[in-house]
């Protein structure tokens, strides 16, 4: 049996070459302005009323509410200067997000090695795994959510995906036509955006998201916004009843994923 650890799935540096800090520092600044756009002046202690004719916050204000000066701050969101972690969760609270926001942001600083690619045997040992839950739709998902093989629950419930072009074997982009996994759509969403920003420059990622505006125009407000975040429980319907779903990584393996809906 292949060891998994039940936790909720982080975005990981694939194997191979990175990209470079300057592409890193870019989709920094990147995320910063979005989320940036996304806070409301009243939630963090500032006047609401008025003409404004900057959406959510201006530079000036995070910049006054995280300790650092104007220049400074531009600079980061320009990706001229590098950043320390503990100014990074400084900004990172004014812009009110939660601890994995806020690794996000870190992790976008200072990348970590990548990891090692797994070998072929446990790749094929995984797949057997999904196959040892008969009742349980499971995907075995590389680091782009590239689906990598799925189980015969998976087929049932939402289709195989070998029946789709290759370009298209995602699992973001199968889910999302699919009103009956609606409820997975926004989680996995997340995921992959934070995938998307640690893999800048990624030709594959550029793909995937050329496809989901063209074919999923409604996720393109969720791709624009760069929100990311934890996986958490989000619970189906199935044809056999209740589900949650779990996004897994097996021990040791945290660049692959396992996508999962147990019964309750």
């Amino acid at each position: 049996m292949v060891s998994v650890e039940v936790t909720a799935w982080e975005a990981a540096g694939a194997a191979g070459a990175a990209p470079s800090a300057r592409a890193r520092r870019r989709e920094l600044g990147a995320c910063l302005r979005a989320y940036r756009g996304l806070v409301a002046p009243a939630s963090v202690g500032l006047p609401g009323g008025g003409r404004r004719r900057t959406r959510g916050l201006r530079r000036e204000e995070l910049a006054s509410l995280a300790g650092v000066s104007l220049t400074w701050y531009t600079a980061l969101e320009q990706g001229r200067v590098a950043a320390s972690p503990h100014v990074l969760d400084a900004v990172g609270r004014v812009l009110r997000l939660d601890a994995v926001g806020r690794r996000h942001l870190r992790r976008l600083a200072a990348p970590e090695p990548p990891a090692t690619a797994p070998p072929a045997d446990r790749l094929g040992a995984l797949g057997s795994l999904l196959d040892s839950w008969p009742a349980s739709p499971a995907a075995l998902l590389d680091h782009r959510l590239d689906v990598v093989a799925t189980n015969g629950a998976w087929a049932r419930a939402w289709g195989d995906p070998t029946g789709y072009e290759p370009a298209r074997r995602h699992v973001l982009w199968q889910l999302a036509g699919m009103p009956e996994a609606a409820a997975l759509v926004q989680p996995v969403a997340r995921q992959f955006r934070m995938a998307a920003d640690l893999h800048a420059g990624d030709q594959r990622i550029a793909e995937i998201g050329a496809l989901l505006r063209a074919d999923h125009p409604a996720l393109g407000s969720v791709w624009d916004c760069r929100g990311v975040g934890a996986f958490g429980r989000p619970t189906l319907d199935l044809a056999a009843g209740p589900a949650t779903a779990h996004l897994l990584h097996p021990t040791g393996q945290s660049e692959i994923a396992i996508l999962v809906a147990a019964a309750d």
